[in-house]
């Protein structure tokens, strides 16, 4: 490359915005869906601006950024003279999530595993995930496990090959690891991880029937059996006792 090639790229790079704006604003956003996941934020909550970009210290540019990307995801509801609130975990609204995650992905686990068979995809990086949901549950590190639980679930997507699959799975990512966040307040993680351990068998057989029925259970069944909104409330109860003391 000539001088002048490069004194044009410099040139022409300058044009483009700065990288760490994005990246400051996915950092805001991770922040916000981790503290929900903990239970330090909760369903329902108002969101201030200010507020939050007072206590991550940041200027409240990112953290508008980061709540219209939020907003676009269905994690935070924005309300006529109520601002932005964190999404609620009404039994009605999770089905619709559940239900849309469940199609999603048991045609994901039917198209990885073709590939599986044909040779052109792996397990392995399935695997690797749930090893380290594992050690995630045995360190007693219930946002890793929310975390991972969602990194599993994506990657599963993934294996599928198909990218459509994937970006129409993608949006739905941060509303899960605040539901699997919440949940480690209702189940062990043992029990939890466990789950993912029969669904990689089954994915390991080939057998798409014992898959789509252990899916339906682990998506559909076991999160319904985890009443959120009384889980909610009884975290706003021991939220007001605290600071009442």
């Amino acid at each position: 490359m000539t001088e002048a090639d490069e004194r044009r790229t410099r040139q022409g790079l300058t044009k483009l915005a700065p990288l760490e704006a994005r990246t400051l604003v996915d950092q805001v956003v991770d922040a916000i869906v981790e503290a929900t996941a903990r239970g330090e934020f909760l369903p329902g909550d108002r969101i201030v601006e200010a507020e939050v970009a007072r206590a991550l210290n940041v200027s409240r540019i990112p953290v508008r950024e980061a709540l219209r990307l939020l907003e676009s995801q269905s994690v935070v509801v924005s309300e006529r003279y109520r601002g932005m609130r964190l999404m609620s975990v009404d039994i009605h609204g999770l089905e619709k999530i559940l239900r849309v995650r469940l199609a999603l992905e048991q045609l994901a686990g039917a198209e990885a595993m073709q590939r599986i068979a044909e040779g052109t995809e792996k397990i392995a990086p399935l695997e690797r995930i749930l090893s380290q949901m594992h050690a995630a549950a045995d360190a007693e590190d219930s946002f890793g496990v929310a975390k991972l639980d969602t990194d599993f679930h994506r990657c599963l997507c993934q294996l599928s090959g198909n990218e459509v699959l994937v970006r129409s799975w993608e949006p739905l990512s941060r509303q899960l690891t605040i539901i699997f966040g919440l949940a480690t307040r209702r189940k062990t993680l043992k029990s939890i991880v466990a789950e993912h351990d029969d669904v990689v068998a089954a994915l390991c057989k080939g057998d798409r029937a014992e898959f789509d029925r252990l899916m339906e259970v682990h998506i559909l069944e076991y999160t319904r059996a985890v009443d959120y909104e009384d889980l909610v409330e009884q975290l706003r109860r021991i939220e007001a006792n605290r600071k009442a003391v």
